[in-house]
């Protein structure tokens, strides 16, 4: 069974066992579904709403780009814990003659450029996702603002942790020009994120602000 199709105990009963998998990458991919999840439901419940007529169009494509971005990450919950499957199956090769060293090292590299490749996708689509929240705290519903600034905070956190799982693979492999340009785009998205979390935040909180008037 996918462990996307797991009941939420058994996924966490399954995370916290002994097992490898699901590990950080599938933690993230999922922590980014339930963000693109808020995202959804934020943009769902800002639909007709009088403060936000001018916007009925761009909230309509952040309900599309938000459910494809919710099954994508859906999906990468299982494609990243079978990427770390396959990576570590290749370290399980044999290496008792020359020629079968050369296979595993072979399969080595090519099992830790799919598991860098796999967590890059799930923040890249994490960070599509945190500026669609980012929008809705500054034009969607002020009631539902808190789920959208939520939905940013889950986004970056899932961002974030999709990289370190990113560049804990890097630090394995010798292809020196896929490893700058992973490292490349890894600060460049980290920083964006930041931007963007941070711009999400201050919107929320000024939108939440309930000290008393003097």
């Amino acid at each position: 069974m996918k462990l996307a199709d797991l009941t939420l105990k058994d996924f966490l009963d399954e995370l916290g066992s002994d097992k490898a998998t699901p590990g950080g990458g599938a933690v993230a991919a999922l922590t980014g579904a339930n963000a693109a999840g808020l995202v959804g439901m934020v943009a769902h419940l800002s639909l007709n709403h009088s403060e936000i007529l001018e916007q009925i169009a761009n909230i309509h494509e952040f309900i599309t780009m938000a459910d494809r971005l919710r099954e994508e990450l859906r999906d990468a919950i299982d494609s990243d814990a079978q990427a770390f499957d396959r990576l570590m199956a290749a370290y399980k090769l044999p290496e008792d003659q020359e020629a079968a060293k050369q296979t595993r090292n072979q399969a080595i590299q090519s099992g830790l450029k799919a598991a860098t490749e796999s967590p890059l996708s799930i923040a890249r689509s994490c960070y599509e996702l945190l500026t669609i929240a980012r929008s809705l705290t500054e034009v969607g519903n002020k009631q539902v603002v808190s789920d959208a600034g939520a939905a940013a905070l889950l986004a970056e956190a899932a961002l974030r942790s999709a990289l370190l799982q990113a560049r804990i693979n890097l630090r394995s492999l010798k292809d020196t020009e896929y490893v700058t340009a992973s490292c490349n785009e890894i600060d460049r998205l980290e920083q964006l994120a930041q931007t963007n979390r941070d711009a999400a935040l201050q919107t929320t909180l000024a939108k939440l602000d309930t000290k008393p008037k003097a």
